[in-house]
């Protein structure tokens, strides 16, 4: 199990939030994290897009979770429980 299947136990935006706080801190210091939620066919999802404090523990996040950039921050989508 990946971290982003970790994210997935989360029922809501307010628990998603603190466990992507644990996540990040083994990379770095959240700088900025803005998630909005959505529906696709009947599932909620959480579109995450953060900033850590550096650019290199931001490279480091992104091969861990498998993930990239749009428009400058790290984005990826978490369906929720």
């Amino acid at each position: 199990m990946n971290a982003l299947d970790d994210l997935r136990q989360c029922p809501d935006v307010a628990t998603l939030k603190p466990a992507l706080q644990k996540l990040c801190e083994k990379f770095g210091k959240i700088a900025r994290l803005d998630v909005l939620t959505a529906m696709h066919d009947g599932t909620k999802q959480a579109i995450c897009f953060l900033r850590l404090d550096a650019p290199d523990k931001e490279v480091a996040l992104m091969k861990a979770l498998g993930v990239g950039r749009f428009g400058g921050e790290i984005v990826f989508v978490v369906n929720l429980d």
